[in-house]
C-alpha cells in the first residue's frame, strides 16, 4: 500500500542554542552525517513510498536544500516562509501545508525529524496499517510514571486503541510515551481543519492528537528498543554518545 512521508523540520530549538542559532537542529553532527541522515535511513525501509517532504522555516531552508543535493535523496523541501521563533507556524500548520504541496491521496507517515529511534519505521507502518482508516502514533516505555512527566502519555485498552491522551503530566497516569511518529489515513486533512478551525492549539503535534483521541479513535504502536527526543542540549549529548557510530 502505498504511503507518502512528511518529516517535521520548521521549529528554531531554542532550547539547543548556541548549536541551533545558525544551523537546524536536524542538521546537527551524529556519527559520521547528521541527525537527518539516521531518520532518512529509517524512511528508507518502509516499502511503496510515493513522495516524501520535509517542510522547514526560511531561515533554514538553504540549509537543508543544500543537504538535499549533497545526499541525492528524493525529497521535496516546503519553505513555510516564516524566519523567527516567534513567527513560527506550528507544526500542525506546518503538517497541512506539507500536506497540501504534496498533493497526493495517500496515508501518511509523519516524523518528528528530532526523534531519534532504533527500532524498525517500517514495522511501525505494517502495525498502524492493521487500523488504516484511523491514526496510529508510536509509543515508547519509560522506566516509571515518574520517567515521563515531560512526555505526553497514554492509556490504552486490550485492542491497542488510546483511551487517554495526558501531555506533561507531574504525575502521568502511565509510563507508554507517546512519539512524534503517527500514521494518518489520507482523510486526515478534514480533522486538520476542523482542529484548526476549533481554534486547536497548532504549536505542538500533541496538542492535535490530544483533540485526535477525545473527538474520534487513535491506536497507540508501542514500539520496542531505544528513543530519544532531542530537546535540550544534555540529551543531544546524550544521543551523540550513545548512538551507534
Amino acid at each position: 500500500m502505498a504511503v507518502s512521508i512528511i518529516l517535521l523540520a520548521a521549529g528554531y530549538a531554542t532550547r539547543l542554542y548556541p548549536l541551533t542559532k545558525d544551523r537546524p537542529k536536524a542538521l546537527l553532527p551524529l556519527g559520521q552525517g547528521v541527525m537527518l541522515d539516521e531518520v532518512i535511513r529509517s524512511v528508507k525501509e518502509i516499502p511503496d513510498v510515493r513522495h516524501q517532504v520535509l517542510v522547514t522555516n526560511h531561515r533554514f531552508a538553504g540549509q537543508f536544500k543544500a543537504w538535499q543535493r549533497a545526499r541525492g535523496v528524493p525529497i521535496q523541501i516546503v519553505d513555510d516562509g516564516t524566519d523567527a521563533a516567534d513567527r513560527r507556524l506550528g507544526a500542525i500548520r506546518d503538517l497541512e501545508l506539507a500536506r497540501t504541496r504534496m498533493g497526493a491521496p495517500d496515508d501518511l507517515v509523519v516524523v518528528g525529524t528530532d526523534n531519534l529511534f532504533t527500532w524498525s519505521l517500517a514495522d511501525f507502518v505494517a502495525r498502524a496499517q492493521r487500523h488504516r482508516t484511523d491514526p496510529t502514533i508510536a509509543l515508547w516505555q519509560a522506566e516509571s510514571p515518574a520517567a515521563a512527566t515531560q512526555f505526553g502519555v497514554v492509556i490504552r485498552d486490550a485492542d491497542s486503541r488510546i483511551t487517554a491522551f495526558v501531555e506533561k503530566s507531574p504525575q502521568p497516569p502511565s509510563a507508554e510515551v507517546a512519539l512524534c511518529v503517527y500514521y494518518f489515513p489520507s482523510t486526515i486533512g478534514s480533522q486538520i481543519a476542523a482542529f484548526l478551525a476549533s481554534g486547536g492549539n497548532a504549536d505542538a503535534p500533541g496538542y492535535f492528537i490530544e483533540w485526535l483521541v477525545r473527538t474520534g479513535t487513535v491506536y497507540g504502536a508501542l514500539m520496542p528498543g531505544a528513543w530519544y527526543d532531542i530537546g535540550t542540549l544534555a540529551t543531544y549529548e546524550q544521543v551523540v554518545q550513545a548512538w551507534p557510530r
